[in-house]
């Protein structure tokens, strides 16, 4: 009961709060984007995208860091990565090849997380390092510049069209030094001889 309190507790901090709120965003961001209201659309996924920069300031800054944040995070960012990335590809707007790494990669991740705290009873750590971050923001800036695409098609200049070339080059050889790192990782986890997801 105390463990339960306490996971209440941390869930209504106001950088989980935050947390939670990228993640409820994500349908009616889509829903606007798709019936073309662009500017509530674009509106909504800016704000998405900034509850992902304050609520790790938000929860180092007021001392409110948290287990359960700490998993909901890297969760809401898989979510949201997901959600939009399948929009995309759904009509044709990504690169199928990208797309398919981020779908390996981040299943892979979220699948993990019932695998070792439901089923084996497993408590492990989150603390990403550099590379995993600059993934995260750069399938954001691919995010951004794909749906802006579709609102006012920036993509026809040829500098925007090398500049978003070079980003998938980048980000796709980042997803894959990410999963070749997890998967012995979440091995070691899983037999005990680790506690943390770096």
């Amino acid at each position: 009961m105390k463990q339960e309190n306490k996971t209440i507790k941390d869930l209504l901090l106001i950088p989980n709060l935050l947390t939670i709120s990228r993640m409820i965003l994500i349908f009616p961001a889509l829903y606007f984007f798709h019936r073309e209201f662009y500017p509530l659309a674009i509106l909504l996924i800016v704000l998405l995208f900034l509850t992902d920069f304050l609520d790790g300031m938000l929860a180092r800054k007021l001392n409110m860091e948290s287990f359960i944040g700490a998993i909901l995070d890297p969760v809401a960012d898989k979510i949201v990565v997901l959600s939009f990335f399948s929009y995309l590809a759904y009509f044709n707007k990504v690169f199928f090849i990208y797309f398919l790494l981020i779908l390996i990669r981040d299943i892979s991740q979220l699948l993990s997380i019932p695998v070792l705290l439901m089923w084996k009873k497993i408590p492990f750590k989150v603390k990403p390092k550099m590379i995993p971050k600059w993934g995260t923001a750069l399938n954001f800036i691919l995010l951004g510049i794909l749906f802006f695409d579709i609102v006012l098609p920036i993509l026809n200049f040829e500098i925007m069209h090398y500049l978003l070339i070079s980003i998938y080059f980048i980000s796709g050889c980042i997803e894959v030094y990410i999963l070749v790192t997890y998967i012995p990782r979440f091995v070691q986890i899983y037999k005990g001889e680790h506690d943390t997801f770096e």
